[in-house]
């Protein structure tokens, strides 16, 4: 008995994800604590898929659902051939995604299920609004991807004015509305307390806020610096609310030169 790898490579559209979903539910179903139905910790391990796909994958030219990450999966058996766990030893993300996207893609899945599944409270509670708000969105497709019949599940207020010029992204697997709900019963399944969610969606929205954010020159600073413009003053303090901040330490923070040697 030695340890063994699968290898899943392939072109952007490839079936790369699909395929690892398949292993997964293969090793599990085959291996794991019932041959008729999984138990709860192959069950987690499965749930984890739709979230990794929710904060690692994007909309692309090619590709509805392509994986904007690699990543290193183990699943550790017993000495029975059992499976006892999992775990993730890397996670590399393509970050500059978060920042910025070509015309006809879009950011990270969860940016726009948050936006579309959060419920009026916590849409309200994390100061929300349609993608076309929010500059590390506007740039990119707007579009939600909605499933027929659901056109109305996203509020009016969330959709952004290309979707409502040109209506919703389509694909049979994707619904933005309820992938959301189904990532946040799969963080609860995975331990997540309800408290735990709230700072996962808090940090999404703090994100998108913080790209709101815009700089001017401080003509008072003979050094070449430079000052929020005021302008945005309200994404500052909804940010500093967000992530627990006062405004002027944020200010600072963002503000400051911090060179590394």
């Amino acid at each position: 008995k030695q340890s063994q790898s699968i290898i899943v490579s392939g072109e952007s559209g490839a079936g790369k994800t699909e395929s690892t979903k398949y292993i997964l539910k293969y090793l599990c179903d085959n291996y794991g604590q019932s041959t008729k139905s999984a138990g709860s910790l192959e069950q987690k391990i499965l749930q984890a898929n739709p979230i990794l796909e929710s904060f690692g994958n994007a909309k692309t030219t090619r590709n509805n659902n392509s994986s904007r990450f690699g990543k290193f999966i183990e699943i550790h058996f017993d000495g029975k051939c059992s499976v006892v766990g999992g775990y993730i030893s890397h996670y590399l993300l393509e970050r500059a995604r978060v920042v910025s996207q070509s015309k006809a893609e879009r950011n990270y899945h969860i940016f726009y299920q948050l936006i579309a599944g959060a419920d009026k409270a916590l849409a309200e509670k994390l100061h929300l609004a349609s993608p076309d708000k929010f500059r590390y969105l506007a740039k990119g497709c707007t579009q939600f991807f909605v499933q027929k019949g659901k056109e109305t599940s996203v509020p009016s207020d969330r959709v952004s004015a290309d979707h409502k010029r040109g209506g919703p992204l389509k694909d049979t697997r994707m619904d933005d509305y309820s992938d959301f709900h189904t990532v946040d019963q799969d963080l609860g399944n995975i331990g997540l307390t309800q408290e735990d969610r709230l700072s996962v969606y808090t940090t999404i929205a703090a994100v998108l806020h913080l790209g709101n954010i815009t700089f001017e020159d401080n003509p008072e600073d003979n050094t070449g610096g430079c000052m929020i413009a005021p302008a945005s003053a309200n994404s500052l303090a909804i940010t500093a609310e967000l992530m627990g901040l006062e405004q002027e330490d944020l200010t600072g923070a963002l503000l400051s030169r911090v060179m590394q040697g």
